[in-house]
């Protein structure tokens, strides 16, 4: 018969002690997105683009620091969601290993200029901002 490694609570406290911000961001807010930069749109067309892509579920554009961004909402595969904590902890890629906690999420809402979060949004700051 196979055994199996279980991840205890006791792993995911020794986790949680090495970042406790960890352990009080109950929603695990950097394990359900991942964001890309995306070109700033310029012409009709990339504004299209960018309706295009927002008429998907749980994908928003947000503007910060002068830079577009597409975020995609969706759940790292390796969220223990019974810990809220990463089940491959050791082994993390790299930019998981990077993220510091200073810049976390979990301090307070994103510093975005703009984030729209449905093709509407985009389409009445396009009818205010767009010429």
């Amino acid at each position: 018969m196979l055994k199996t490694k279980r991840k205890t609570k006791r792993g995911a406290a020794r986790q949680a002690a090495q970042h406790p911000q960890c352990a009080q961001c109950l929603p695990a807010k950097c394990c359900r997105y991942f964001s890309l930069e995306t070109d700033r749109p310029t012409r009709k067309r990339d504004y299209d683009d960018l309706l295009w892509m927002l008429a998907h579920e749980k994908v928003s554009i947000y503007i910060e620091e002068g830079k577009w961004y597409l975020m995609i909402h969706t759940q790292c595969q390796f969220l223990d969601t019974n810990t809220n904590c990463c089940s491959i902890y050791n082994t993390r890629p790299k930019m998981c290993r990077e993220h510091s906690v200073d810049e976390c999420e979990w301090h307070g809402p994103y510093g975005f200029e703009e984030h729209f979060k449905s093709y509407d949004e985009l389409k009445r700051w396009m009818k205010k901002k767009v010429r």
